[in-house]
């Protein structure tokens, strides 16, 4: 049988042309395109109540945390400053019940971009606000307008880490974030960063967590080689 990986879906808070005020929850087609090519059965689970995310998690193998709006800084004991943008409390507090009730059931979990910080907040970790502002940064973290699928910076891998044994020493990603991860959560480490020191990949320590910062559900169309980040979940659940 295939894994069965839920999808942790956003949703919409404001109106808008296509859709008006009939507000939906939704996922991007790459990460279900990402999970179905991987050799799984992709779930979305609607935006849910903290106390229900146990219920959602029962029901599936393992767990993928999608991109989306920043984390709201006071989760993590900061009070916004002014490049905060925008954020969705309800949609956090959803992932983080989703991310410890994982945890609980020893199911493997996948992030990919807001989903990295999530796993980090989730796990009692810190995040940068606003990079440019609080790390420092001169480097470009977001790269529109230029297209989605095209790489456009490095990232160095941890020597025998999940990426590592993936994808290589060192290789190009895409990039759309001005958050990052600031102190890791419990029991997470860096597995890569980008050359201007931006976490751009973790793991747990028992190898049941991994996520990157970058987006490889756009670019492995153009790069098959992405696809090997949804594969690590699919292969962790079957080494089960």
């Amino acid at each position: 049988m295939k894994p069965k990986i839920g999808i942790a879906s956003n949703h919409l808070i404001h109106p808008n042309p296509r859709f008006d005020t009939n507000y939906i929850d939704y996922v991007q087609i790459g990460y279900v395109d990402g999970l179905r090519q991987s050799g799984a059965q992709p779930f979305i689970f609607p935006l849910g109540a903290p106390e229900d995310a146990a219920d959602y998690i029962d029901t599936v193998d393992g767990l993928l945390l999608t991109g989306g709006q920043g984390v709201t800084p006071i989760l993590y004991g900061d009070e916004p400053i002014q490049q905060v943008e925008e954020t969705d409390i309800y949609r956090d507090q959803f992932e983080i019940a989703l991310v410890k009730a994982a945890i609980a059931s020893g199911k493997p979990i996948l992030g990919i971009c807001r989903g990295e910080q999530i796993i980090n907040v989730a796990l009692n970790g810190t995040l940068y606000q606003d990079i440019y502002v609080q790390a420092g940064v001169n480097g470009k973290h977001n790269q529109l307008p230029t297209s989605w699928e095209i790489p456009t910076q490095h990232v160095t891998t941890t020597t025998g880490s999940w990426l590592n044994t993936l994808l290589g020493d060192r290789f190009l990603v895409n990039t759309f974030h001005h958050q990052a991860i600031h102190e890791l959560g419990d029991n997470l480490q860096a597995v890569a960063k980008s050359d201007d020191g931006i976490v751009e990949a973790i793991e747990s320590t028992d190898k049941q967590i991994f996520a990157v910062q970058f987006h490889p559900e756009m670019m492995f169309e153009a790069h098959p080689e992405f696809l090997k980040i949804f594969q690590h979940l699919v292969d962790v659940i079957n080494q089960k």
